[in-house]
């Protein structure tokens, strides 16, 4: 029996997903948690395109173990929890956050990981002091802001000097914690740029969760 193209083409995408499955120490998807973040990303930007407040927004929306992350930028509080309002409306869904950015559909950096939320915290914090930052603003185990930090001039500054800062939030989920880092400029500085930078400051969360595990060993 001939089987449908269609057909063909799910059967090989499961097999792919299927090696990103779970395994040990491993902080991805499942190959139905994937599947069903898909859908429901898909279901809220759908019901975002119909609503006529949110649809000129560009929100982006990104699922993770049944937990909504809608980012973009937005003109008041009232945009904001209408979001977040409609994204927990809908089937399957835990619970959503509003990730501010500067630029509608941004993609938002982040990073999961497998270790507790004490251990994160802890670690975000070293990473932010060893990559020269100064902690301005926290929710001890939520939440952290940067005071605003000078920038040499450079060809990526147009030989001008400019400031930025960081914001981390932490989102437990069982045994993973997922850390989104966002980096702020008061320049028009790349996109590109501000994601290297935001990329850098996990990863460093990520070396100092090593340090410590190597510490204990």
């Amino acid at each position: 029996m001939t089987r449908p193209l269609g057909t063909t083409v799910l059967v090989l995408a499961a097999a792919l997903l299927a090696g990103c499955a779970i395994t040990s120490g491993s902080t991805r998807e499942s190959v139905g948690e994937t599947i069903h973040g898909i859908s429901v990303s898909n279901t809220i930007q759908f019901r975002y395109q119909g609503d006529r407040v949110l649809a000129p927004l560009g929100l982006r929306v990104e699922t993770y173990r049944r937990e909504v992350f809608v980012s973009g930028l937005v003109q008041n509080d009232a945009q904001r929890v209408r979001a977040v309002a409609i994204a927990r409306d809908t089937p399957g869904v835990l619970a959503a956050y509003f990730v501010d950015t500067d630029l509608p559909g941004r993609p938002v950096s982040r990073a999961h990981y497998r270790a507790g939320a004490g251990q994160i915290w802890s670690a975000l914090v070293a990473a932010v002091r060893a990559a020269g930052y100064q902690v301005e603003e926290r929710r001890e185990g939520r939440s952290l802001v940067t005071s605003w930090r000078r920038l040499s001039p450079s060809w990526r500054t147009l030989w001008m000097g400019s400031q930025e800062r960081v914001r981390l939030s932490l989102f437990p989920h069982g045994d993973v914690v997922t850390v989104i880092a966002v980096v702020d400029r008061l320049d028009e500085g790349s996109v590109s740029w501000q994601i290297e930078r935001e990329q850098a400051v996990l990863d460093g969360i990520r070396e100092a969760l090593e340090r410590e595990a190597a510490s204990r060993s």
